[in-house]
């Protein structure tokens, strides 16, 4: 019996929460008192936004929460250009808010910082197939094939690219 594959869009939401993939060199988010002031009060504007009041339906305070936090994850990246945590949480707060573009831009940028971070360009190629651009999701999960030599990763990433150009435009 042929294992069941899920559709691209829910499995790429599902590593959207969750790295399988592989381990990210960059590790774990730094610890808070090893953060910049930048990122922790950008990280406590979308905690704020995304745990206490998305859920709750206050969207009108969450976005203002959000808009704080993009502030303070810029301020970082001018300060730290390489700063791959703001990068990540842009991302984040760009898909929540569908500016799929922008999250794709993004996940791009961490994965110059981190090449070998495979379940980040997958999570490009899902900002890309939800912002309409195939092409460019596809482009990005031919990169993670050659970024990996793992056979079960380099397998699923197969099957993704198979869903993809199955796709009817």
């Amino acid at each position: 019996m042929a294992p069941r594959v899920l559709p691209l869009p829910l499995v790429l939401l599902a590593l959207f929460s969750a790295p399988t993939f592989s381990q990210s060199a960059m590790g774990p988010p730094p610890a808070p008192s090893a953060q910049s002031d930048e990122m922790r009060r950008g990280v406590a504007h979308f905690d704020r936004a995304f745990y206490e009041l998305t859920p709750h339906k206050r969207d009108l305070e969450a976005s203002r929460e959000f808009d704080l936090a993009i502030a303070e994850f810029e301020r970082e990246l001018t300060l730290r250009p390489a700063a791959a945590e703001a990068h990540r949480y842009l991302a984040r707060i760009r898909m929540v808010r569908k500016e799929f573009r922008s999250a794709g831009e993004h996940y791009d940028a961490l994965t110059a910082l981190n090449p070998l971070d495979i379940d980040t360009y997958v999570l490009a190629a899902l900002a890309y197939v939800e912002a309409g651009d195939v092409a460019a999701a596809r482009a990005r999960l031919v990169t993670a094939v050659g970024q990996t030599s793992d056979p079960a990763v380099r397998a699923r990433l197969a099957e993704y690219l198979a869903k993809l150009d199955a796709r009817k435009p």
